[in-house]
């Protein structure tokens, strides 16, 4: 992301809306939304109107997976660092559920902006 951030909007402002975990080929997909708009957006995103972004990042080599209960994306405190050895750390905390794992790459699969409704 970092051809479209100066600075990647902190995970923990995002919302985490989407998780999918492929025991197949040891990933684990996330979905955020975020506000905080890509500082060079690129070509086709700038002709039309937009007020969210949506960025996709696919966790490949995991292990260590841990998994309880779900609560609202906007409740989450999330976090991901990575080990002196490379060994990315995940994890996504709310008031009733956790999301947490080691993984050996992450990379960036789907990006889009959109309209968003404003209503409550």
């Amino acid at each position: 992301m970092t051809d479209l951030y100066d600075s990647a909007p902190e995970l923990s402002s995002c919302d985490l809306f989407y998780v999918h975990i492929d025991e197949r080929e040891s990933s684990v997909t996330l979905g955020f939304d975020t506000s905080h708009f890509p500082a060079r957006p690129l070509p086709e995103w700038q002709a039309r109107e937009f007020n969210a972004f949506e960025f996709h990042l696919r966790f490949d080599s995991v292990s260590e997976l841990n998994v309880s209960g779900w609560s609202a994306p906007a409740q989450k405190t999330v976090r991901m660092s990575a080990d002196d050895d490379g060994v990315l750390r995940f994890s996504a905390r709310g008031p009733e559920s956790l999301l947490e794992f080691s993984a050996r790459q992450v990379c960036v699969i789907r990006t889009r902006t959109y309209l968003a409704s404003a209503a409550p």
